[in-house]
Formats: C-alpha cells, sequence, structure tokens
C-alpha cells in the first residue's frame, strides 16, 4: 500500500513497516524503489513488479551487484541534490 510517499510494507507474519519512498527509476524495462525504513532510518531498495492488471504488484529483491551499484550512485546524486538544494 502507497500514500503520499509512504509505503506499508507487510511480511509473512503480518507486521507492518512504514517506509517513506525518495524515488522511483525505470532502467531497461525494470522498476525500482530506493526507499527509507522510517523506524531505522535504513535506506534500502527492491524492484517492483505489477501484476497484470496494475493496480496492484510484488517487490523483489535486487538480483545483481550491477543493479546495486546503478541504485547506489543514482542514491547518491539524489542526496547531493538534496544537499545543492539546501545550499540556495
Amino acid at each position: 500500500m502507497m500514500e503520499d510517499n509512504k509505503l506499508t510494507l507487510v511480511s509473512d507474519d503480518g507486521t507492518e513497516t512504514i517506509c517513506e519512498v525518495l524515488f522511483t527509476h525505470e532502467h531497461e524495462g525494470k522498476n525500482y524503489v530506493v526507499f527509507e525504513i522510517i523506524e531505522s532510518g535504513e535506506v534500502t531498495a527492491a524492484s517492483y513488479e505489477p501484476d497484470q492488471d496494475e493496480s496492484e504488484g510484488a517487490f523483489k529483491d535486487i538480483e545483481t551487484d550491477e543493479e546495486w551499484d546503478m541504485l547506489e550512485r543514482l542514491l547518491d546524486d539524489y542526496y547531493n541534490d538534496l544537499e545543492a538544494d539546501d545550499h540556495e
């Protein structure tokens, strides 16, 4: 479930984790979501696969080091842009 850049992840045991979406990115036909877990401040990412009617979908683990490297570069750019905006 997603509402106003907030994302609620529900584990298999029903535990809910509230996250803030930092940004999304599409690369080579694959969708990525980079988000911060509100409670811990941990930043992580997942790929997103919509279901057939695109009303919902599922998060999948990032599969390769190349994907992590790309997302880390994008996250660095995101933080650099935030810092630049703060100095303007």
